[in-house]
Formats: C-alpha cells, sequence, structure tokens
C-alpha cells in the first residue's frame, strides 16, 4: 500500500447532510406511493416537489462525497497516462493473437521498423523472426534474441486473458546491433591488451667469463641486474631472479609492440657491457611466449621459447606467438666453451632407446655432406654396440655417398647393408622403430620426412641452430650449436659409450672427414674438444691421406667452379652471390655451389657468400660467412637454415633469377631490419 495516499475520512456534518437527504427522500417516496396506489394527495406542487427533491439528491450526494467521484476521475487519468506512456515508450510491446497476427504495438516497434511505421497486418514471425510458441516460451528470466530492422533485443512474453488468450510481447532493452558490437570489440581489445606475457630472461656466458676474470664479476651483474629491471619498467612489468644468471618476466600485452618496434634492443644494452681486460660482451637470451591459455600453457611456451634461443646459439630473442615463431638478434657467434657432462648423459639415454627398439634407422639433410654421412656412420657403430640391426637412409647415387661406402670397411657386403633408400627404409619402418635424425633439425629437408611420422620415438642430433618447433617432440634432442660439427658431438657420444677398438679406421676416417670439412681443415669454429674428438678418431685408425682423397677435385669439377665463378656478383658491398647458368647451364651442381661459396668467402672484403644453382625444379642455396653476417637468419626467411656461417636452403617452382631477387630481398631484410619470422604452417612443406 502506498503510504502516501491520503485516507478518507467522513466529516460530521457529512453525516447530518446524509440523514437530512434519506429523510426528504423517504418523505418523497411515501407521497409517491400514495399518489400512485389511493390518488389521497391531489396537491401537485407537493408531487412536484417531492420530484424535484429527488433528482437534486442524486446531484446532492455527489457533492457530499465529492472524493468518490475524484478516484474515479483520477484512475480514468491515471489509466490514460499508462497507456500514452506505454505508446510512446523506447522499449518495443506488441499485443498479438495465438495465430502471430498483431492486435496492437506500441510507437518504440514503429521507431525501428525499417519504414518507420507500425506494421499492422504482419505477424509476428515476420516482424521479429520469432514464432509464436518461441516467444510464448520466452520467460523475463530466460529471454529470447529477436531482429527487427538493424536492431537487436532481447524478448520475453506475457499472456494476457482477454477471452482470446492475447499474447503481450515486450523486447527490452532496446541496443543497435552496431553499437552492441562496438560495445564487444572494444570489451575484446581491453580483455586482449591486459592479457599476461610471459618470458624467461637467461644470461649466456657471464659465469664461464668469471673463470678468468673473476674480479669483473660483482660489477658486471649488478649492471646487468640494473639494465634488466629499468627495460622491465619500461613496460610496468615484473621481473624476477629465480636462479643466478636467470629471470622471469610477466607484463601486459599492450606493451609487446613497444619491445618488438625496438627490435629488443636490450640485446644491444647488455652487449655493451664488457668485462675483463680483454672487454669481452656478455649476451642474453630471452624467450618470450605471447600465446592463449591458461597461464601454465603460457609458461610452457615461454621455456619452450628460450630453450629455442640456447639452441640456436643464444644472444637472441625468441617470441612465440599462437600462429608464427619470431627471431631477433643472433647475430654474435655462439660461445665455444662447453661442458661435456650433457653429452655423457645423453650418450646413456640414447643406449637406453636404441637397446628398447626392434631396428634402427639413422638419417641426415638430402644431399648428405661428409658431416652427414660420418654421423650417421658413428651413430650406426653405437646401435651396433646395443645389439640392434641399424641403416643409414641415404640417396645410393648420391655422389659423396658413393664415395664414403668405397672407403667404408665392409665394402660390397656391409655398405650394401648399412645404407639403404628411403623406399627401402618404407618397408622396413615399424612403430617400435627408433629413428635418429643426424646432422638436421628441420624435418621437411630430411631425406625421408615421412619416417618421422610412424614410429613412436625419435632423436634430433645436430649443431645447427634450430629451425623451429617440432609437430612432434623428440624423446631425445640434443642440439649443441657450440660444436663445430655433427661428427664431433656423435664422436664425443661414441667415447663415451663404445670400448677401445671397437671402431674401425674406415669409419674412424669418415667422421674425420666430416670435421675437416664443417671446420674449412680447422680453420674454423674449433676448440679445445674439437681437436680432442680429432684426436680420439685418429688413435681409432683414422687415416689423413684417406681424407685428404675425399676432398680431391676432378677436373670437371675444377671447371665447373670456374664457370661458376665467372657469374659472380657484389651485392651491398659486402656480400658474393654467384649463379650458376639456368638449369645447371655450365654443369654446376650442389657440391661445385657450396665448393663456390667456400671459395668466394676467401675473397678480402666478402662478409657473406651465396651459390645459386637450379637442379631440376628445384634451385639450391648453399650459404657461407666469415663470421659478421649470420647467414642462417638470412636463409630462414626462404625456408632453410644451418649454421652461424655456413647454410642452405632449397626452393622449388622458381628459376635462378627469381631466387636471386628473394635472396637478395632477404638480405636486405637482415641488414636493415635483423627480424626473422617463422610461421607454424609453413613449417613442414
Amino acid at each position: 500500500m502506498n503510504s502516501n495516499r491520503k485516507k478518507s475520512v467522513i466529516k460530521p456534518w457529512q453525516l447530518i447532510a446524509c440523514a437530512i437527504v434519506a429523510l426528504v427522500l423517504l418523505a418523497c417516496y411515501a407521497l409517491i406511493v400514495a399518489k400512485l396506489h389511493w390518488g389521497a394527495l391531489r396537491v401537485g406542487a407537493v408531487t412536484i416537489a417531492a420530484y424535484v427533491v429527488a433528482v437534486a439528491a442524486i446531484f446532492f450526494i455527489p457533492m457530499i462525497f465529492p472524493g468518490n467521484s475524484r478516484g474515479r476521475e483520477d484512475r480514468a487519468g491515471l489509466t490514460r497516462t499508462v497507456l500514452d506512456g506505454v505508446d510512446k515508450s523506447d522499449s518495443v510491446m506488441i499485443l498479438c493473437r495465438n495465430d502471430g497476427s498483431v492486435v496492437w504495438c506500441n510507437e518504440g516497434l514503429a521507431s525501428v521498423m525499417p519504414d518507420g511505421k507500425k506494421p499492422y497486418g504482419k505477424t509476428v514471425f515476420e516482424i521479429t523472426g520469432a514464432t509464436v510458441d518461441e516467444l510464448r516460451a520466452a520467460t523475463p528470466q530466460s529471454g529470447v534474441g529477436i531482429e527487427i530492422g538493424d536492431s537487436y533485443f532481447i524478448a520475453s512474453s506475457y499472456v494476457v486473458r482477454n477471452g482470446r488468450a492475447d499474447l503481450l510481447v515486450t523486447a527490452v532493452p532496446a541496443m543497435r546491433m552496431k553499437e552492441l558490437a562496438g560495445e564487444l570489440e572494444l570489451f575484446r581489445t581491453q580483455i586482449e591488451e591486459s592479457d599476461l606475457v610471459v618470458a624467461y630472461i637467461f644470461i649466456d656466458n657471464l659465469t664461464e667469463m668469471i673463470q678468468y676474470e673473476s674480479e669483473s664479476f660483482r660489477p658486471a651483474t649488478t649492471k646487468i641486474d640494473e639494465y634488466l629491471r629499468e627495460w622491465a619498467s619500461e613496460v610496468k612489468g615484473i621481473i624476477k631472479e629465480f636462479e643466478r644468471d636467470r629471470y622471469f618476466l610477466i607484463f601486459e600485452k599492450r606493451y609487446l609492440g613497444k619491445y618488438v618496434d625496438r627490435k629488443f634492443d636490450v640485446l644491444d644494452r647488455i652487449r655493451d657491457i664488457r668485462v675483463g681486460e680483454e672487454k669481452l660482451p656478455v649476451t642474453v637470451s630471452v624467450g618470450i611466449a605471447s600465446v592463449t591459455g591458461q597461464f601454465s600453457e603460457k609458461e610452457r611456451a615461454a621455456r619452450a621459447a628460450i630453450d629455442m634461443a640456447l639452441g640456436r646459439g643464444g644472444d637472441q630473442v625468441v617470441l612465440k606467438l599462437d600462429d608464427s615463431t619470431e627471431f631477433f638478434g643472433g647475430r654474435s657467434r655462439a660461445s665455444l666453451k662447453r661442458s661435456g657432462v650433457r653429452s655423457r648423459v645423453v650418450s646413456n639415454e640414447l643406449l637406453m632407446h636404441i637397446s628398447r627398439s626392434s631396428g634402427v634407422l639413422i638419417m641426415g639433410h638430402k644431399y648428405p655432406d661428409y658431416d652427414c654421412i660420418g654421423a650417421c656412420v658413428g651413430l650406426s657403430k653405437i646401435a651396433e654396440f646395443c645389439g640392434v640391426q641399424a641403416h643409414i637412409v641415404a640417396d645410393p647415387e648420391d655422389v659423396n655417398v658413393k664415395r664414403c661406402r668405397a672407403i667404408y670397411d665392409g665394402v660390397g657386403e656391409g655398405a650394401g647393408k648399412l645404407f639403404i633408400s628411403s623406399a627401402d627404409a618404407q618397408d622396413s619402418v615399424r612403430t617400435d622403430t627408433f629413428v635418429i635424425l643426424a646432422d638436421v633439425n628441420n624435418i621437411a629437408i630430411s631425406e625421408a620426412p615421412d619416417l618421422i611420422s610412424i614410429p613412436k620415438s625419435y632423436a634430433v642430433i645436430d649443431h645447427h641452430r634450430k629451425h623451429s618447433e617440432f609437430e612432434r617432440e623428440p624423446v631425445i634432442e640434443y642440439i649443441e650449436t657450440k660444436s663445430s660439427s655433427a661428427c664431433e658431438l656423435v664422436t664425443e657420444m661414441m667415447e663415451q659409450v663404445l670400448p677401445a677398438g671397437f671402431i674401425g679406421a674406415g669409419e674412424a676416417s669418415l667422421m674425420l672427414a666430416g670435421i675437416t670439412l664443417d671446420t674449412k681443415k680447422f680453420t674454423r669454429s674449433t676448440g679445445s674438444r674439437t681437436y680432442g674428438a680429432a684426436l680420439y678418431l685418429h688413435d681409432n685408425g683414422a687415416m689423413p691421406e684417406t681424407v685428404q682423397e675425399l676432398f680431391k677435385t676432378g677436373l670437371d669439377s675444377f671447371v665447373k667452379e670456374a664457370r661458376f665463378l665467372s657469374g659472380v656478383k657484389i651485392y651491398r658491398q659486402c656480400v658474393a652471390i654467384a649463379v650458376c647458368g639456368e638449369n645447371g647451364g655450365g654443369g654446376g651442381d650442389k657440391i661445385t655451389a657450396s665448393k663456390v661459396a667456400d671459395s668466394l668467402i676467401g675473397v678480402r672484403g666478402v662478409k657473406a657468400a651465396f651459390a645459386i644453382v637450379r637442379l631440376g625444379e628445384t634451385v639450391h642455396i648453399s650459404a657461407r660467412s666469415s663470421g659478421e653476417i649470420n647467414v642462417q637468419l638470412i636463409l630462414e626467411r626462404l625456408r632453410g637454415g644451418g649454421h652461424f656461417d655456413t647454410a642452405g636452403t632449397q626452393m622449388h617452382g622458381i628459376d635462378t633469377s627469381d631466387a636471386e631477387e628473394q635472396l637478395k630481398a632477404a638480405i636486405d631484410d637482415y641488414l636493415d631490419n635483423g627480424v626473422s619470422k617463422s610461421k607454424e604452417t609453413e613449417r613442414i612443406q
């Protein structure tokens, strides 16, 4: 009850007036009765007076109780006001019959109709797109979405009992679709920008430098910590050092573009820190995950990113997005210092997986070189030690494979069983077969990419920078970019597990040839462990004369190289590009291209060399660097890969002129921007 409504109180004078009126009416009634039945009274004036008093009383009673009549008038006025307000309301209201025909609607409906008129003569389905049954089921709690013109409403219904069970449909709030889409987009943007980005930051080489410059440890760490915290404060992030030389960073996604636009200049800031009298630079690796999902998924993606950054040699940022991976930096060489503990752990783990398998298939990249073949041969000896049959998957007609088989112990019988084609490997592979990738981590350029999808497990042993994430994670991922060659890695593993005298002279010679090839005859990327591996192979019968024989060039090859070199061009004043005749004109091949690239890098002023040759429908590019330009980052833009100073790629369905233009664009991108992007959707072709 409304407390503001005044209660009706009958006053004393109203009671007296009512009594007088009642007596007058009673007297009039008596006179009228006497007149009609007995005719006793014949006085006309009295009769007329009685009628007048009766009529006057009828008008007099409302005057005595004026509140009753005013209440009726107020209620009538209120009803008219409410109806007028409902009719002019912005909210849509429709009164319809059970068959859907519209009985009444308000101005709110007319305002959202395309023609601006009330849609009489139409059904509620034609107006809203919803049936009567759907609207009848739409309670105020549930509601149903309807569209009228370009407007969107949440409708509910009420049944009005009027003899025909009419249905009253109300639709609120009246929010137009464009306004709703705009608000939703704004809300989505705000949520996306506030999403968290997770990053791991590892200092690459400070601990190693401290071994030689212990006095510089404290100032260097203080300076690095200061730079990192200043870098985090730029994006209002939280950074914590959870272990010595290792940090964890969290910030909002809205600030990520600021880092990207500046190409993560924190790498340059840290690199400017010099340690000791030699002024050795300090480098840092960063793994960042800006992916959708739960916080634990972001952390796993960030850990995978930092592992990739370290696996690619450090001094770079790996940014993992939902559909791609981007690389920044990576322009400095990896430190040659590394620990032998990991080699021992990987060796034992490899023995365990090989022993559990029914067979082992070992393969490298297409068109294998001596380092690839030598590493595969060394791994086959480890499988032999475990008592498991091993095969090397390679093209039997490849020139390098033929040369290696010619000097391999057991030629004719042993070599014939060891090397098999990819077709034969497909016939022999089983789910319990163990596959090992050697000298390659990009499955797309391996000898037989399809072999990886069949077995339950596989391993990757390589020294090239990691190309991208694997579709299916290997059980062993031994990618050591600080190693000079794959043969060096495998030699260390053999030294850990094989007994003395288990390796033959031919096998040792092939592996020494691989180290000799990748180190450019021990002139590049060598360290104490490189010479240690060579000494181990020499003690097991490796013959330098045999290795030298493998590197001899025939007269035909010499002529091919001379023709190849005749088309050398200098690009950007420091990059040499040699293009063989179209479709291999002039007798160029992949081996010749590699030799040409090696020769060009020895030219004064040349910092990087590229040799392009087309064989069939495939264009091959071999790249070499003097150590100042990272050719791997350049060829990654062309879906290739490799190492800092040795890389290659293959391009299909184009001619050499198109390949040269794409190569120049990649060189420009590297020299001008230094950003490498690897899309997950283009990873396996």
